[in-house]
């Protein structure tokens, strides 16, 4: 870069600087500055703040549809309201010290029934590494059914029960033969269970299967569902058993585990367990709760900041760009080019905005681009005409027809000499033109029309109008609202400021 670039580049960094200086100098303005930063920041720094996708729906549930904020507790009448919990620290058992928080039981009179840990055995989900419990019994050892509990005990510390919840584990079975997993060989129940209260079986083989039977491929990793059919992966949900009322009757211990009934007739068997887990998603979750969907609303409202801050700079970029030129050459030409183009102007003037908005989103697609050109090519037309009129009483200016005499052309003198009058107009205008283009993003993603691939304010509110009761979740509804007119009033009072700097009438001396 050659020392002249450099030496340009400064002038327009101290000059900016300057600029910037003296808005901070102006209370509106220092204002609307600190608001604008603090909006950039939290844009800037979205995958550090928010953790969460808030666009995809997670494959894995993060919390219950429809949560509300874990602060809400904090509020009269809601210190009853349950929260996530997870009670299982290692469910993929990763090393052998993780069986040390499961207790193990069993009825047998003598040492038939054993557990331990297998680090060669381990589910497709999480890899090696499992428990084992091993029945060995001879032919002249004592016959009869043998009974072994694995199981974890919690504290379920919440006044109501969870909103939610669900369970996983899967199963492998190793004995010289193909056995029945059902009353008649091998009983597998997973439970949960007040210490002081009622057990409930969230799966077992005969309450699941259609038919009594249900062979498992022995050396075979299963993912128990709750019909018993469907050897795929399948969660132990809370949905099909609606179990809140009846288990999580109130805060006290609980116990989670596996229920292993050996028929009399087994002598050698080893059953495999691994992500044995539970997960309980409360009422509450995160800062703002979640949407129906189970999507974080504080990750929406994060990368939402991302979204109004390129729809409104862009679109106040863009129509202030188109309203300049448009201005300046109608303006300098004069005549037929200047009749012409306010004539357009005057078509686009009476058109109105919305409704157009919407037959061309609606046609071409809500994409974010389509969004910021639409927004662009109907917000220009009241800056072409006060260009316009500033430059129908520059150009008989002295200077300018100085530049005509020196022999400057005609793009020289609209470019070079123009235009750096006029800047104070653009500078107001960009700052001033930025909430007009949100609030029509914002009103399009209320309406539906909202790029997908993206999440806006505006599509908040959407989703909120959708949900089951949505709007009458503040939590969800107040805070998009708020953030977009609090930007808003960000870029007006920087226009507002640079307003009193630049207009004579309302100078100020800085």
């Amino acid at each position: 870069m050659s020392s002249w670039y450099r030496a340009k580049i400064a002038f327009r960094l101290k000059g900016f600087i300057n600029v910037l200086k003296t808005i901070m100098r102006n209370k509106r303005g220092a204002l609307g500055v600190a608001i604008l930063t603090f909006f950039v920041f939290i844009a800037v720094a979205a995958p550090v703040i928010a953790p969460y996708d808030p666009i995809t729906i997670p494959k894995e549930v993060i919390a219950s549809p429809l949560a509300m904020p874990s602060w809400i507790i904090y509020i009269p009448g809601y210190e009853k309201v349950s929260e996530n919990l997870n009670p299982i620290e290692d469910p993929g058992f990763s090393t052998s010290t993780s069986i040390q928080q499961w207790r193990f039981t069993t009825n047998a009179t003598v040492q038939c029934v054993s557990l331990e840990y297998s680090n060669k055995e381990g589910s497709p989900k999480s890899g090696p590494g499992c428990i084992a419990i091993n029945l060995d019994r001879s032919e002249i050892s004592p016959m009869g059914e043998v009974k072994a509990v694995l199981s974890k005990e919690f504290v379920y510390p919440y006044g109501d029960p969870p909103a939610k919840w669900a369970g996983t584990i899967y199963l492998k079975v190793d004995a010289p033969e193909n056995i029945n997993i059902t009353i008649y060989n091998l009983n597998i129940t997973v439970f949960i269970e007040q210490l002081d209260g009622n057990k409930t079986v969230l799966w077992s083989p005969q309450e699941g299967l259609r038919r009594r039977g249900g062979i498992y491929e022995i050396g075979t990793w299963i993912k128990p569902s709750i019909t018993g059919l469907n050897p795929y992966p399948k969660l132990i949900d809370s949905d099909i058993l609606d179990p809140n009322r009846k288990v999580f009757s109130k805060p006290t211990k609980y116990a989670f585990g596996v229920e292993i009934l050996f028929n009399s007739s087994l002598l050698n068997v080893t059953i495999y367990i691994d992500d044995l887990n539970l997960k309980l998603f409360g009422e509450a979750f995160g800062l703002l709760g979640t949407d129906r969907f189970g999507r974080d609303i504080f990750s929406q409202l994060i990368y939402g900041t991302r979204i109004s801050l390129l729809v409104g700079l862009l679109g106040a970029l863009f129509s202030t760009g188109i309203g300049l030129i448009i201005g300046l050459f109608s303006g300098y030409f004069g005549g037929f080019v200047d009749e012409v183009m306010m004539r357009i102007t005057d078509a686009f003037l009476v058109i109105p905005e919305l409704p157009l908005l919407l037959v061309l989103v609606a046609v071409i697609g809500p994409s974010l681009w389509i969004i910021i050109i639409a927004i662009s090519l109907l917000g220009w037309m009241s800056f072409a005409r006060i260009v316009r009129s500033q430059v129908l009483s520059l150009k008989e200016r002295p200077f300018v027809e100085a530049s005509k005499i020196l022999g400057g052309s005609k793009s020289y003198i609209i470019f070079k000499v123009l235009t750096p009058n006029v800047m104070n107009l653009v500078y107001v205008t960009l700052a001033t033109s930025a909430p007009a283009a949100i609030y029509s993003e914002a009103y399009l993603s209320f309406l539906g029309l909202y790029p997908t691939e993206v999440m806006t304010w505006g599509r908040m509110l959407h989703d909120a109008l959708l949900a089951p009761g949505g709007v009458q979740k503040w939590w969800w509804v107040l805070p998009p609202g708020l953030c977009i007119a609090a930007i808003s009033i960000a870029f007006i009072f920087i226009g507002y400021a640079l307003d009193e700097i630049f207009n004579p009438k309302l100078r100020e001396r800085y």
